[in-house]
């Protein structure tokens, strides 16, 4: 029976656990699937930069984890302190036996042993007893255990802190990257299209013998290096969006888009604290050494809690007890008693024990040192890589704004037969791939401010403001990084990210015949307009100065005030009055027939085209003149007609300038 008995309970004991089925896989995928998008907004509007970051701050997984762990640690913490609070036990009992418990004594002086059994218990008997206890030496210990769960719950918000700092940095250089490839996505399509249809002529140009078959070969090279750059650059921009869909926990599969006014302006911004107080920043506000400074704190607790075991421990307990055997006098009593004990062994131990405690502070500062500096480096190279993302993207704007003038030239160029088509393809393909990197430039930019942001420690969003909803985020996100750039920079200098476009465009008016009198001079022709340039954007204006249009000759040519005339009629320009004209006022002339300069009426605004200049010309009285025609190629319209007179000197400084 007893074997049959063993038998069993071991049967009972042994365990075995089952393995996961597939179909319980694919329940719990689908249930996390559900938990990990359950309760988030739903994204309808077009998604902004802040809106990115406070979706990362409320739905990011990673993040999520981090705050949990925060919890955690505040429970052990909470947790730790109920330790310190003395034990209270209740306890109750039954007990019941087949027979009394019976005995016989023995007199120890004669030896003689009793013949009768006595008993002093029932066959069944209960107890009950409620006891407090309270050790000094587990308080002291527990005090100290408490301190450290505080520290690191301390140490859990720090790293709380460093993940948001991570994320945010995270975000802004992945929404860059995907507003870049929103913006970029149909240019780099058109771009490659027309370099793969070019590629295609510029072979049968070559196998027709039309081209010299070294230019010819060049030619296609340079196009396969810039369809190579585009590729790359596509598929490098490819996977920015989900980059930036996990990072705000966005569902897979769902299409969003980034707000077209997300990037309207370039922001220059110059530091306006000395490297100095920048390091000071950071010393006090960085995450790892508030790590380092608690972590501290944690290893001179553990080495207090050690030596505390050292003491001897004093016990002191108070209990109130029954007992229901009836041979008890008093079934009902209270007990009070107070115990010392001590570990002599354990004494043993003192001299190692303050040693290790000495060696993990030593450690502890000796990690805070070079965390320390490991912040200092990281200020200063955070510092010189935003400067020099600042400086590269200025570079890339100036150098697109010549690449833009240098491919409306060629066009110029190329619609008088002075340069071939070849030739205008691979610098409109360049053009293209100038755009690109200026995009590239300013994700790069804002990573770099990101990660300067990181080094110096500054939160992007205070802690009481967590576990606000996602509006509320993003302006509590837009007014903190207000704040901080107010505090860390100067007035920022913005320039337009998107191209600047003249709306309405200009027109011009064709000179066809020319009256002049005999032997006649004009004084020099002035003329000025001041020109207003709309971008498409609501936020990027700018302002063309007044362009000023001053001949360096004398000019025969003259144009009156009068409507625009259609390109190819002839027409005979009236004299009303004959008058001599100076850059500043206009003086009657006595003889009607003696001269005539009349201001032009108006000044078209084109990429910086020379006008040739033209000799004074000297016919007889009554003589038509017919002036040149010249077509100019206008910001990407079909070639129109302008007169060719004098030559002109232009200046201005507004962002596109060029006049006729």
């Amino acid at each position: 029976m007893l074997v049959a008995l063993a038998t069993a309970l071991l049967s009972g004991c042994s365990v075995l656990v089952p393995a996961i089925t597939t179909q319980e896989r694919e329940q719990m995928a689908k249930l996390d699937e559900m938990e990990m998008f359950k309760g988030q907004k739903a994204l309808v509007e077009p998604l902004t930069l802040y809106e990115a970051m406070a979706r990362a701050i409320k739905y990011n997984l990673e993040f999520r984890a981090k705050r949990m762990e925060e919890s955690v640690a505040k429970s052990e913490e909470e947790l730790f302190q109920l330790d310190m609070l003395p034990k209270v036990l209740a306890s109750a009992g039954y007990t019941n036996r087949t027979g009394n418990a019976g005995s016989v004594s023995q007199s120890l002086t004669t030896g003689i042993m009793s013949q009768d059994p006595t008993t002093s218990r029932g066959t069944a008997n209960g107890t009950m007893d409620l006891a407090m206890s309270w050790n000094m030496l587990d308080f002291g210990v527990s005090y100290f255990q408490a301190r450290q769960e505080g520290n690191k719950r301390l140490i859990q918000a720090e790293q709380r802190r460093k993940a948001a700092h991570n994320l945010i940095k995270d975000v802004r250089f992945a929404f860059w990257k995907a507003a870049s490839a929103q913006w970029l996505e149909k240019e780099i399509a058109a771009v490659l299209q027309t370099t793969d249809a070019e590629l295609a002529l510029a072979r049968q140009v070559e196998n027709e013998g039309l081209r010299s078959p070294v230019h010819a070969l060049q030619f296609q090279l340079n196009l396969l290096d810039i369809a190579r750059q585009l590729e790359k650059t596509q598929a490098d921009l490819a996977v920015a969006k989900e980059e930036l869909a996990a990072l705000i926990n966005l569902e897979p599969g769902v299409s969003f888009r980034l707000s077209d006014d997300s990037g309207d302006m370039i922001s220059f911004q110059k530091l306006s604290m000395p490297l100095g107080a920048l390091e000071n920043m950071a010393l006090s506000l960085r995450p790892e050494l508030r790590i380092e400074q608690y972590q501290a704190r944690v290893e001179a607790d553990e080495t207090r809690k050690g030596m505390a075991r050292l003491f001897p421990g004093l016990e002191l307990s108070v209990s109130e007890n029954f007992d229901d055997n009836a041979f008890l006098v008093y079934q009902h009593w209270a007990q009070a008693g107070a115990r010392l004990s001590m570990s002599l062994l354990r004494t043993l131990n003192a001299k190692p024990q303050l040693d290790l405690g000495e060696n993990r502070e030593r450690l502890v500062q000796i990690r805070r040192h070079v965390m320390h500096m490991a912040v200092l480096s990281q200020v200063r190279i955070a510092l010189h890589e935003y400067r020099a993302a600042r400086s590269a993207l200025q570079r890339v704007v100036m150098e697109n704004k010549v690449r833009r003038r240098l491919q409306n030239d060629i066009a110029f160029r190329t619609e008088l037969g002075l340069d071939s088509q070849f030739n205008y393809v691979q610098t409109a393909a360049t053009s293209a791939l100038g755009r690109i990197q200026r995009y590239e430039a300013f994700a790069r930019y804002q990573s770099a401010l990101g990660r300067l942001y990181v080094s110096l420690g500054l939160n992007p969003v205070d802690d009481k403001e967590l576990d606000a909803d996602v509006p509320h985020l993003m302006r509590a996100l837009r007014a903190n990084d207000s704040r901080c750039q107010e505090m860390i920079f100067f007035t920022s200098e913005k320039s337009p990210m998107v191209d600047v476009r003249v709306v309405p465009p200009l027109s011009l008016v064709e000179l066809t015949r020319i009256d002049v009198a005999p032997s006649s001079k004009t004084n020099a022709v002035a003329s000025s307009q001041t020109e207003t340039i709309v971008s498409s954007k609501t936020d990027a204006v700018a302002f063309i100065t007044p362009v000023s249009v001053t001949s360096s000759r004398t000019d025969p040519v003259a144009l009156p005030k009068v409507d625009p005339v259609p390109v190819a009629r002839m027409v005979t320009v009236p004299l009303p009055k004959a008058v001599a004209v100076t850059p500043s006022r206009v003086v009657p002339v006595p003889s009607a027939k003696a001269t005539a300069a009349i201001t032009l009426a108006k000044v078209s605004v084109v990429p910086a085209p020379k006008i040739a200049a033209v000799p004074t010309i000297r016919v007889k009285k009554d003589v038509l003149v017919q002036s040149s025609v010249v077509p100019v190629y206008v910001l990407g319209r079909k070639p129109t007609a302008m007169p060719v007179g004098e030559r002109r000197n232009v200046r201005s400084s507004g962002t596109r300038t060029a006049a006729n």
